[in-house]
Formats: structure tokens, sequence, C-alpha cells
């Protein structure tokens, strides 16, 4: 019968929530559908007179069982009724095919054996009821009707993200969630693929696919009823960073790499919605890839669900309140035990320790401390020897050196361990079964035995090859090679804090490797000696590890190397521990600083203050470092509280500071800090404002501290500052008051012909020193040359002159060479570079070329120069009075044809040094030219670009 393929409610159902209208469009349809489908139609008489109860009658009387429903279904869309459609299928599916049963009995199993939180349903509910109101809303409002949602869960690891992903699939495939939103929900879980090379998405897919189940095209078919459900990107081994290669045919086998990157970026079922869980590693492994992604912010346990924790996880009431108060009563501990897996672990060392019927004892000074007491805890209650220990370290290093986090009996008895230490280790939920596999129940975990393993390995021993040594660790977790490496390496620098390492070696009486110490501080002074070019160091990751092991005596010793940092702070903990490693770097001579997300939009007082402090901690750093001399503040965001300890401590009469850049800060206000911090810094010669928004006032009170006597800078950079022509009254004011001021970059301001006019009265004043000038990007056109012109015959001191990207012209160019031409003129650098010139105006450069003496660099890059104007230059280098040393021709439309005048001049002109030919059309021929000119002896010619 038809009407088994629509569940309950039968074909007459359907038919029946059709209006009038759309009813004998059905009957229209339907005379013409079936031949689509190779068949029979309906008598024409029958279908005209039949009701819809004769209708539903007909169908199953002329297209059997799936005819029927195909032929139906077709005609629902033609006619807009999507919605019935949608109803359908879902029924048919859900009637039909087994995946739903499938995924329902695998990831129940799953939540009842492979979560360690192991809490009652209801609790479970409550503590992400936030998340899983936003979690349904992202993929059922209105909004969403633009087009296929990415969404990502965000948090630190063991918030809970990977337990939200496994309870909302479970919620789906039961029918509790995205009620009639998604007919196919997929999982995957891409640290399983890490073993796979080349695969099709199909492929990925069949593994959970029942045979029983209908063909995985037809579900593809209609890819906006799916939702890829993504994890385990932190222990992803692939860089999908590296692959430019994308796919949008789900049945083509691939890399494993173009498959994930091809649906992360919406390249393959791009209708189909995605959820990943992403991490710290896996937000800057993947984050960039993703299409418009909508974040929600996994918070983890508040202040009230940490005592129902505690409750649910002892059984016993007294022991349940003796814990919680134990937790309650250590601010810190409290704090941490926000993360529920952070929660879980300080549980089970207090369930071992009282069962011990020891006092309850934690330390919790740092994320290694708390790991340390979970690794003693899981000593004592195990009663491990040395030999296992050091085998299941060895397993885990192996892991994280191999990106293996699934392993099998056989990578345990490798390293000595029998098949009683696997069970007891899973009874203890320091390992958890995977399906057929084992895994630690925690990627940290396994990541804190990796490092436990170089404290456990002794000289004599024979380790597996793949293991890198404590150098390796260092410098590659560091210079953020393999991602995966950071948490050990950072667990490594933990470990190697005295402290930690007498508490494990009394606690556990095993002796551990005094030596790791004396090899971190070896490996970063080697990596502070490589310049620039061999590496990059993450000075966020070596902090982390300096703040790990908070020893001072270390902290002073390593930080000692380095000369220069760049660091971004993008949270208050990166703030703190910023502040506390900056402190002890005596060496320092230049600091690159980003600083976003913390002090805007923070309405608590409590909090802003507290930021405040440390921040007051690395400002301080500035007057207290007597070599510190270059400060760039990069994408910086300022409150104004901010803002004045920032400009405060720039003021200190001790603060040697030179050079200081602010790119791209959000504002530096109409308040007088940032210029008293100028004014009153005798060193500063360089200050750097680019991109930095100023308003009329800030640009009036900066002219104001550059007139005052006190004021010694030199070099002033305000490209992209919001300057107008309005401005450019008070930056005259400058020009003729201030001798010191040698350079001035205006660039990418809207001046216009009104501003220059203004600058050029300036510059033709006797008082002006200012030797160099840079106009690029101010919307000047030929108008503001005649003015320019004029300064070029009065200025004494101006040498450099960039009017670069102007739409100067032909005229505009001519009327600079007249002043050019006159013996009066100093300029030595001009730089013309795409001002929209053309060959007419070569004979007038040619002529200066010919008689100024002073004029050393010409550039006339991206330009419409073309061979004729270039053949016209060379007339004039090769005249015996051409001085020029530099010459750009870069990007200027030239051909071979002009390559026989160029060769010429290079042995001519005795003077050019520099020629710039980039981005021409020289075939192989015009090469040859150029290359014999260029081997000639009397070729003066050091460098042709």
């Amino acid at each position: 019968m038809a009407e088994s393929f629509f569940s309950d409610f039968g074909l007459l159902w359907y038919l029946e929530e059709l209006r009038k209208e759309e009813f004998w469009k059905f009957k229209e349809l339907l005379m013409q559908e079936p031949l689509k489908h190779e068949l029979k139609p309906i008598p024409r008489t029958e279908l005209k007179k039949a009701s819809r109860e004769d209708l539903a009658k007909l169908l199953d009387k002329y297209y059997p069982e799936k005819q029927a429903w195909e032929v139906t279904l077709s005609i629902f869309l033609q006619i807009n009724r999507r919605d019935l459609w949608k109803k359908a299928q879902e029924e048919i599916r859900h009637k039909i095919n087994p995946y739903k049963k499938c995924m329902k009995d695998k990831f129940h199993l799953i939540w009842e054996k492979e979560t360690c939180l192991q809490v009652p349903d209801s609790f479970y509910r409550e503590t992400i009821k936030k998340e899983y109101e936003e979690l349904n809303n992202a993929y059922t409002s209105e909004e969403i009707s633009e087009g296929s949602p990415t969404v990502v869960l965000k948090g630190s690891e063991g918030i809970g993200k990977t337990t939200l992903l496994r309870k909302a699939m479970l919620e789906w495939a039961e029918g509790n969630f995205w009620k009639g939103r998604f007919t196919f929900a997929f999982f995957l879980n891409v640290c399983e693929m890490n073993c796979i090379t080349e695969t099709s998405l199909v492929e990925l897919i069949s593994r959970d696919w029942p045979a029983s189940s209908e063909p995985i095209k037809d579900i593809f078919s209609q890819p906006q009823d799916i939702l890829f459900i993504m994890d385990g990107f932190e222990e992803l081994k692939f860089d999908l960073t590296l692959e430019n290669n994308k796919c949008n045919d789900w049945t083509q086998q691939q890399p494993i790499e173009i498959i994930l990157s091809s649906l992360l970026q919406k390249k393959m079922l791009p209708e189909s919605s995605l959820l990943i869980a992403l991490g710290p590693i896996g937000m800057q492994k993947i984050y960039f890839l993703l299409q418009h992604p909508k974040y929600i912010v996994v918070s983890g346990f508040s202040e009230h669900e940490r005592k129902l924790y505690c409750s649910h996880f002892f059984c016993e009431k007294n022991k349940a309140m003796k814990a919680f108060s134990f937790v309650r009563d250590d601010e810190s501990l409290f704090a941490v035990c926000q993360n529920p897996l952070i929660c879980w672990l300080i549980c089970c060392c207090m369930k071992w320790q009282l069962e011990r019927g020891e006092d309850l004892e934690i330390v919790c000074q740092s994320t290694t401390s708390l790991y340390a007491s979970f690794f003693i805890n899981v000593v004592k209650a195990g009663g491990e020897n040395r030999a296992r220990l050091k085998g299941l370290c060895s397993l885990a290093a192996e892991g994280i050196w191999t990106q293996t986090y699934l392993f099998y009996h056989g990578d345990f008895r490798r390293n000595g361990l029998s098949e009683s230490d696997v069970l007891r280790w899973l009874g203890m939920n320091l390992l958890r079964r995977n399906g057929d596999c084992i895994t630690f129940i925690h990627s940290h975990v396994q990541e804190f035995c990796a490092a436990m393993f170089y404290l456990l390995k002794q000289p004599k021993d024979n380790s597996n090859p793949v293991i890198g040594s404590i150098t390796q660790l260092v410098a590659i977790g560091l210079r953020k090679i393999e991602a995966c490496l950071s948490q050990t390496g950072l667990f490594l620098f933990g470990l190697s804090a005295e402290k930690i390492t007498k508490m494990l070696e009394t606690s556990t009486g095993f002796q551990l490797s005094q030596e790791i110490k004396q090899e971190i501080i070896q490996c970063l002074k080697t990596l502070s000696q490589c310049g620039s070019n061999e590496t990059e160091l993450d000075f966020q990751e070596l902090f982390n590890g300096i703040y790990e092991s908070r020893e001072k005596e270390f902290t002073a010793k390593v930080m000692d190397f380095f000369e220069e940092v760049t660091i971004h702070i993008g949270n208050t903990e990166e703030l703190v521990i910023s502040s506390y490693c900056l402190e002890h770097c005596r060496n320092l001579q230049r600091l690159v600083l980003g600083i976003e997300n913390i002090f805007l939009d923070d309405s608590e007082s409590n909090s802003r203050n507290w930021k405040l402090i440390f921040w007051q901690d690395l400002c301080s750093v500035f007057s207290t470092n007597k070599k510190l001399q270059v400060l760039e503040l990069d994408n910086c965001s300022f409150s104004d509280d901010s803002l004045v300890v920032l400009c405060k401590a720039m003021a200190q009469p001790t603060c040697k500071l030179q050079r200081l850049l602010f790119h791209c800060v959000s504002d530096i206000g109409d308040g007088p800090y940032f210029f008293k911090a100028i004014l009153h810094n005798p060193h500063l010669k360089y200050l750097n404002l680019y991109d930095t928004s100023l308003s009329y006032t800030a640009v009036r009170q900066l002219c104001e501290t550059l007139m005052h006597p006190m004021c010694n800078i030199e070099q002033l950079m305000l490209g992209k500052c919001n300057i107008t022509d309005e401005d450019c009254e008070d930056i005259a004011s400058v020009l003729i008051c201030n001798n010191k001021l040698k350079h001035l970059s205006l660039v990418e301001n809207f001046l216009d012909d009104e501003g220059a006019v203004m600058l050029c009265d300036a510059l033709k004043h006797p008082n002006c020193a200012l030797e160099t000038l840079v106009l690029n990007y101010c919307c000047l056109s030929s108008v503001s040359c005649d003015y320019i012109s004029q300064v070029l015959l009065c200025s004494q001191s101006l040498t450099l002159l960039d009017l670069g990207s102007n739409t100067l012209k032909d005229n505009g160019v001519n009327s600079l060479c007249e002043a050019l031409k006159n013996p009066n003129c100093h300029i030595e650098e001009l730089w013309l570079a795409n001002c929209l010139l053309t060959p007419d105006c070569c004979k007038d450069i040619s002529s200066v070329l010919i008689s100024n003496k002073t004029l050393k660099t010409l550039k006339l890059g991206n330009n419409g120069i073309l061979d004729v104007g270039v053949k016209q230059l060379c007339v004039a280098l090769n005249h015996p009075n051409c001085k020029l040393q530099n010459l750009g021709l870069d990007m200027c439309g030239l051909t071979t044809a002009c390559c026989e005048d160029l060769a010429s001049a290079f042995t001519a002109c005795k003077t050019l040094r520099s020629l710039n030919l980039d981005w021409n059309t020289f075939d192989h021929d015009g090469v040859v030219v150029l290359c014999e000119a260029l081997s000639r002896l009397d070729c003066a010619l050091q460098t042709l670009g």
C-alpha cells in the first residue's frame, strides 16, 4: 500500500492539507508527472472527477508503494508545498530508515560508558540549559533563512564541548532536538581520521550507515536537511591551512584534509549545516576557514552547580559535604572547578584520599600542580610501580609525537603493560574505551603523562625513537610547528619547577630527572640567538611556560636571553602572564604589544580595577627597564583608564623610549595624558600613529605639543589618521615652529589641494627644517604641483618628496620639472609612482636629469611610461651631465622594444647604481640584451630589479 510510506497519517491526510486551488493544480500536474518517471498516467476522465479520497485510492491502484511516493512528493515541490514534502520525507525516513535508531543506540552507549561526568540527566540538562537553547535557536530561528549556518561551540579544554555535542546527537536521534529541522545528522570525530589517507565523504558516512537504509545519494540530494557535527580538531594531525585544493564532489576520493577543508569552507554540500567544537588550539587551526560562524560559548559549572556536582560524585552525604567545604575554602581551587574536567580530576583526588583516610590536600598553584596531584593519587590508588608508570607515560609520549590518541592492546603490550594494568586504569577512569580502541580520559591527561615520561626516563633507557628530546619538544612547541605538542611542553615547564618535582618524588617515592630545567634553559638560549628568519618564536607560548613554573630565578634567567619580544594579549589571563614575564625582562630593547578585548565593555568595577592593576604592572616596564628603546602598540583597544595608565608610565622621567609606534590603535582620546607623555620624554625621537583615528581636537593638541620647545620628536608618521585639509593649518604651524622635526608622513589622508596649499606655505618658510615629506594617497591633483614647485625652489632643507598615488598627471609633473631644473632646487629624491603619467611627460623629466646635479633618486613605477617614454629617458641617462643613481620603472608597460636603449644607458651612465624593472613584459631576447650589458666591465649598475 502506498500509504505505508506516509507513516500513520496516510496519503489522504496529505491531500486534505491542500487548499482547493492547490488540489486542482495537483491533479493537473498528475496528468504529466508519471511520464517523467516512465509510468502510465491515470486516465484523465477518472482523474478529473476524483475527490481527495478517490485520488488517494487511484494513486494506490496505479502506482503501488514507492512509485506513488515519488510522484506525489515531486508534485508537492512543484506547487510550493515544501512543508508537506518535508514532513512526508521525515516521516518516511524515520519509518523505513534505521539510521536514526542506529545513532540512538550508538550514542546512548557512548553517553553511558564514555563520559566522566556520570551525573543524573536532570543535573546535566540544568548545567547546559543556556547553551542548549542557543544551540536549538541557532538552526531554527527565522534569521537562518539567509543560508545554512556554521555554529561553533567555543570554550577551554575540558569545559564540556564534546559532551554537549554527544548529548545533542543523542537527543536528535531520540527525536527530542531540532524537531523537523534536520533529517540526518552525521557525527564526525576528526581525530579518528588521522589514519585515513584518501577517502570520499560518502565512504566516511558509510561507516555508520546501516545496510538496510536507503542509498546515501538520495540523502545528499537534499543537503539543506543535513547537519554535520564535527569534533576533535585539536588532535587532528593534518594541517588544513596547507591545502588549497577544494572538492565539491562528495563521491570523489580525495585526501582526508581536502574533504574536511571543503566541508568547513562550504565548498562541498554548501547548503548543509555545521556544528563544530573548538578549543583554543582548534580555533588557531581552522577558525579562518569557517564561513560566517556563529559562536556559542560553553561556560562550565556555576558556583551552585559545583556544589551539586560534588553531591552527585560522592555517594555519601558527609563525604560530599566535606569535599565541597574543602574546595570552597580554597579560592583558587573553587575557581578552577568551573571547568568540569578539572572538577572531576579534583573530585577523584579527594575520593581516593578519603578512601585512604588521608587529610584532603590538593596543590592548585598551576595547571601542572593540579595534574601532578591527580597523578600522585593515581599512583597511590593503584599501587603503581615505576616500570608500569614509565610504560604508560611512554605510550602517552609516543601518541603525542605521532599524534595518536586511540590505542590498541598491542600498543600497551609494546610498552610493557599487561591486560590487568589496562583494566585497572579503565576502572579508575584514567583510561576509557572508544569502540575497539582505548584512549586517555582526556587529551590533557595524555599530554601530562607524556611530559612525565621525561621525568621518569633514565639515561640508560632505550626509548622509542619517535619520541623527541626535551630540546625538540620545547623548540617545536614554542615555534607552534605542531600545536599538539604545546600543552605537553607547557606541562614540562611546570614539572621543571623544583617545588613540583619534590612533591612528586616525596609522594611517589620515585627519583626523577633533575636535568629538565637546564635542558629547557639551554634550548631557550639557542632559540634566542636564532635570527628572525630562522625561527618564529611564539612568545605567548613561552610566557605560558615560564608562568607555569613560576620560579623567579628561572624566569629572570630565561627572559634575559631576549632583547626583542612580540606579544598579543587577548584575555585577562594572558595579561596577568605577560605582566609577570615582562617584569623580569631586563635586557629588553624592543617590545611589540597587541592588546584587545581586555578593557572595553567592562561593567564590573572589581574586574576593571583588577585588570588595571596588572596593566599597571606591565606598563611599569616602560619606565623601569633602562634598555627599552622601542615600543610598538599594534592593533590595541584601550579604555580611558587603561590609556591613562599607559601614558603616565611613558611620562616617567626614567622612561628611555626613543621610538613609539601606535598601529591601528582604537583611540588616543582627547585628554592631555598622551601628549604629556610625548612632551615629558626627552629621549623620544620617533612617533608613528599609523591607522590611529585622530579627532580634530587630538590633532590640535598634538600640534601644540610638537611646537613646545621641550618636544624632541624628529620623525612623525601620521598615516591614515583621518587628517583633513582643516587640520593642515595646525600642522603647517608645527613645520614653521619646530626646527627639530625632520621627517613627516601624511600618507592616506584626505588633504586635497587645499591642505597641500597650507603645507606649502609653511614649507617655504625659512624656519622650516623638514627634510622628508611623504604625501602618498592624499588626493592631490595637478593644482597642488604649482605650489609644490615653489617649495622646491624655496626650501633649503627638503631632500625627499614622495607624491606617489596622487592624480598629478603630465601637466602636474611638467610644473614640477620647471622647478627641478632650477639650480636653487635641492631635492635629492622624488617619488612619483602611480601618478597617471604618460610618455608625454618624459621629455621634461629628461631635461631635469640632464640639468639637475642634486637629484639622485627618481621613482616612476606604475605609470604608463611605455617604451616611447623610456627611450626619451635613456637619452638623458646617456648624457654625461646626468647624475641619477636610482631609477624606478617597475610596472611601466615596457617591452623588449626598449631594451637596447636601456642596455646603452647601463654602460653610458656612470652614476646609475640601481634600476627597478619589475613587472614589465620582456621576452627572452630582451633579457639577453640587458644581461649582456650588465656583464660589461664599464657597466656601473649594481642592482637590477
